[in-house]
């Protein structure tokens, strides 16, 4: 069964209904999101379903795909970055399950789970760290260190002194 998205859910309640539900997020709906990008108008598609993790505990999975603009940290023009993310969240696990487990957890407020911002989360960490173009030559002024310019020729200041030390 496939239902419209919604911005929190029951957990209790979801995981018995075994629902599916899919479909688009507007990126201005995800502030924390759109100060990390450049903004523009677009959606977010996901689908996910909250069910029981193999491991018998609560569980979120799901699928998010993007196309995002970030700046490029080298010619801080515009780039697109595609995010195609697959996840599998444990909902309330204690740190002894996220050890055993080896899964990420995400926590309710009194059952209830905000899915945008768990969705808003994974986002964030798809996105690299810092974002270039592949093609060095989108920055024209930009030249990466070649091995002779980094090999400079530095005046030793006690030089002076050793021409002394010969003179006594």
């Amino acid at each position: 069964m496939q239902a419209r998205l919604q911005q929190t859910y029951r957990v209790s309640q979801e995981i018995g209904r075994n629902a599916i539900f899919k479909g688009s997020i507007e990126l201005s709906k995800l502030q924390r999101l759109s100060s990390l990008v450049i903004p523009q108008p677009g959606t977010i598609q996901v689908s996910f379903e909250f069910n029981q993790s193999a491991f018998q505990h609560p569980a979120v999975t799901g699928h998010i795909e993007a196309e995002l603009s970030v700046e490029c940290q080298r010619c801080l023009g515009p780039m697109a970055q595609t995010i195609d993310q697959d996840f599998e969240l444990l909902i309330d696990a204690s740190d002894e399950d996220i050890q055993t487990f080896q899964l990420d957890s995400v926590y309710s407020e009194e059952g209830y789970l905000d899915m945008f911002a768990v969705i808003e989360d994974e986002i964030i960490l798809a996105l690299p760290l810092v974002a270039m173009h592949e093609d060095e030559a989108c920055n024209p002024h930009w030249r990466p260190d070649t091995e002779s310019e980094q090999v400079v020729e530095k005046n030793n200041p006690f030089a002076v002194l050793e021409s002394l030390k010969g003179q006594s």
